[in-house]
């Protein structure tokens, strides 16, 4: 097996990915004196099309949260393109088995949910994953708390969702 099919085909470990992600927040953090989170660049795009007072205030003004935004999903389609497993689907796996094939359905309870992370992110000061990523690799007590909130969270959540529709 090839370095290259080893690095960019096959699937790391979690813990290899994890130390990975993990150890390019730090570096990052370190070489700019910026923190990554999905939820700031979120609002730099909220900026771009708001009028708000709050999308025109530090760090949503920073421009460079767009790439960084815009490189998840692109990153992705490269990542799909080059491993040849691009493919159009709306087919949703355990999601379309255990609620609804119904696309409308489908459809609001994602927007639904959307929301509702979106409410929590907000009222977290942070999305899942920059508290997860980049405030418990920075060591940050409040990201701590609030990583451990969500993973309890989502496992009851989870529970009870199966709960109910098993």
């Amino acid at each position: 097996m090839s370095l290259y099919e080893t690095v960019f085909v096959r699937p790391w470990p979690f813990w290899a990915a994890g130390a990975g992600i993990g150890l390019f927040v730090i570096v990052f953090a370190w070489f700019t004196g910026k923190a990554l989170g999905v939820s700031t660049g979120y609002g730099t795009c909220c900026g771009l099309v708001s009028r708000l007072s709050f999308f025109r205030k530090r760090p949503y003004t920073d421009s460079w949260r767009l790439w960084f935004i815009a490189g998840i999903p692109l990153g992705g389609l490269a990542s799909a393109a080059l491993a040849g497993k691009l493919a159009s689907t709306f087919q949703m796996g355990m999601f379309e088995a255990a609620v609804t094939p119904n696309p409308w359905a489908k459809g609001v309870l994602l927007l639904v949910g959307g929301a509702l992370v979106g409410l929590g992110a907000r009222w977290a000061d942070g999305c899942p994953s920059g508290h997860s990523i980049v405030g418990v690799a920075q060591g940050a007590r409040s990201s701590i708390r609030a990583t451990i909130g969500f993973m309890v969270g989502g496992l009851v959540v989870t529970n009870l969702f199966f709960w109910l529709v098993a």
